[in-house]
C-alpha cells in the first residue's frame, strides 16, 4: 500500500509539471467548461445513477473478459446491479472505479466517426471536447459518491488497499491523458523518475538512524 500512495502522490506531483506545457489552445477550455458544468450538475442536480450503475457492471464484465474470467448472470436496474464473475481477481473487482467508462466510450466513438467522416465531425471538435470533459466529471463524481458509501468491492481486498490501488490508477489515467494532450513522451519519465526520487528522499529523510 505504502508503494502505490507513493506512486499516486508522484504521479499527480509529475501531471502539475507537466501540466505546465500544456498547448494554449481553446479546446482546453472546452474540456475544462464541460468538467466543471458536468461536476457542479452531477454533484447538486442529478447524478443519473441508473447510468452509472450500467456503466459499472460493464466496466466488471469487459474486465473480466479481458482476464478470460467465466461470467454468468448480469442484472442492471435503477437501485443496483450485478454481474456474476468466476473467482475475480483484484482488478475485476476495482476497475470500474478507476476506469472512466463513458469517457473511453465517447473517445472511441468520436475517433471513429473522425476518421470514417472527417470533414463532418473534424470542425465539431469544441463540442467533443465538452462532452469528454462531462463524461469524465460523470466518472470522477460518481466514483466519489459510490465510495462514499462504502462499497463491498472496497471491503473484499481490505479498504485501504482498495483506496490506494484507485487512487493511483487514476493518477495513472490522468498522467497519460496529459502525455497525450502535452505530446511530452520523451520528457515525461524523466520528470516521473526525478519527483519519484525526490519523493523517496524525502521520505527516507524521517526514516529512524
Amino acid at each position: 500500500m505504502p508503494l502505490l500512495l507513493l506512486l499516486a502522490v508522484t504521479l499527480f506531483w509529475s501531471i502539475w509539471e507537466l501540466g505546465q506545457n500544456l498547448p494554449k489552445e481553446r479546446l482546453n477550455w472546452f474540456f475544462a467548461g464541460g468538467f466543471l458544468a458536468g461536476g457542479l450538475f452531477f454533484t447538486l442536480v442529478n447524478r443519473l445513477t441508473p447510468l452509472y450503475i450500467f456503466g459499472h457492471e460493464c466496466t466488471h464484465w469487459l474486465s473480466a473478459k479481458l482476464f478470460f474470467k467465466e461470467t454468468g448472470k448480469f442484472r442492471c436496474r435503477a437501485s443496483g446491479g450485478f454481474v456474476e464473475i468466476k473467482q475475480p481477481n483484484v482488478w475485476i473487482i476495482l476497475a470500474p472505479y478507476f476506469v472512466p467508462f463513458y469517457f473511453l466510450l465517447f473517445t472511441g466513438l468520436w475517433g471513429l466517426a473522425v476518421s470514417l467522416w472527417p470533414k463532418w465531425f473534424s470542425p465539431c471538435l469544441p463540442f467533443a471536447a465538452i462532452i469528454m470533459g462531462i463524461c469524465y466529471a460523470y466518472h470522477v463524481v460518481l466514483t466519489c459518491f459510490a465510495l462514499s458509501k462504502g462499497q463491498a468491492d472496497l471491503r473484499l481486498k481490505g479498504v485501504a488497499f482498495s483506496l490506494a490501488l484507485i487512487l493511483a490508477f487514476n493518477a495513472l489515467f490522468i498522467y497519460l491523458a496529459v502525455l497525450t494532450a502535452t505530446r511530452q513522451w520523451a520528457a515525461a519519465w524523466p520528470v516521473f523518475a526525478r519527483k519519484g526520487q525526490t519523493l523517496l528522499r524525502w521520505l527516507l529523510s524521517f526514516w529512524p538512524g
